[in-house]
């Protein structure tokens, strides 16, 4: 009976032992940190971006990670974008830093527009007996924004890059100018659209905006050609007349040349005439 009582007492010694050895090792909620970080801080209804996993360990222990997963609110209850790594575990040693792999998160064309949150869901071990353990992050928030506001952004600033270039290039037209005026109060009348969330008028806007912009190019191009057109006419004007003067010129000097040479051949004609005439007349005094 004394044997039997030292061995009921060795056991549950025993038992409490391996209890507390169980409570030492096994993973308190604070001794992991997660901190996401996302390829773009604010989505868009049906964008697909990723997610960064940034954990830090203030455990002392080892641990390995085998599963990683994140649940939004929009997913059924035990969904979760998952990172597998059973295949090769994820060994963070004790006070250790780990960035995993990015995970490729979906969302959802039909979401809701606004915040929504998400956790992080994690299956490891931890030495030294390396004991299971699933660990849940507090809870995150992002913040999903409407995809015709992803049109209009991408508008806007298309339209702001050829706004800029129209202005640079300093249009001469008077139609261009106005056009451009047009296109800039049409933006300024998306922006204030927007702003109060009526993006289908904003991008009608925006569109209607770049078309004047277009115009606007056209008629600076077109006025551009005609007066390059009429510059090229006044060049070929100038060069006709300044052939014509010279062939006129040339023209004069040679009649006057002809009318100078006939006035020297009548003079030496009529030279020659006298001479002959004033000629004594030729007498034969040969016997």
């Amino acid at each position: 009976m004394k044997a039997f009582s030292i061995a009921l007492i060795a056991i549950s010694i025993s038992i409490i032992c391996v209890q507390s050895v169980g409570l030492v090792s096994a993973l308190e909620e604070g001794d992991i940190s997660i901190s996401p970080s996302w390829s773009k801080a604010t989505p868009y209804q049906g964008d697909s971006v990723a997610v960064t996993l940034r954990l830090t360990s203030t455990s002392s222990e080892q641990i390995r990670i085998y599963r990683v997963g994140l649940h939004f609110d929009w997913m059924p209850a035990d969904s979760f974008f998952t990172l597998d790594l059973t295949e090769d575990p994820v060994s963070v040693p004790g006070q250790g830093i780990h960035i995993f792999d990015s995970l490729v998160i979906q969302i959802p064309a039909n979401v809701s527009v606004g915040s929504h949150s998400y956790y992080v869901a994690i299956d490891g071990t931890e030495a030294p007996y390396y004991d299971s353990f699933t660990w849940d992050s507090s809870f995150f928030t992002v913040q999903i924004l409407e995809s015709s506001s992803k049109v209009y952004d991408t508008m806007l600033t298309q339209l702001d890059n050829d706004i800029n270039s129209a202005v640079n290039a300093l249009y001469q037209n008077d139609e261009a100018k106005n056009l451009l005026a047009q296109a800039q109060n049409k933006r300024a009348e998306a922006v204030a659209l927007a702003n109060a969330g009526k993006w289908e008028e904003a991008i009608s806007n925006l569109q209607q905006a770049s078309n004047h912009l277009e115009q606007a190019e056209l008629a600076e191009q077109l006025d551009a050609e005609q007066n390059a057109g009429l510059q090229t006419l006044l060049l070929y004007l100038g060069i006709i007349a300044i052939v014509v003067v010279i062939v006129v010129t040339i023209v004069m000097v040679m009649r006057k040349k002809r009318k100078t040479d006939e006035a020297v051949d009548q003079t030496v004609d009529q030279t020659v005439d006298q001479t002959v005439d004033e000629q004594p007349e030729w007498q034969d005094y040969s016997i």
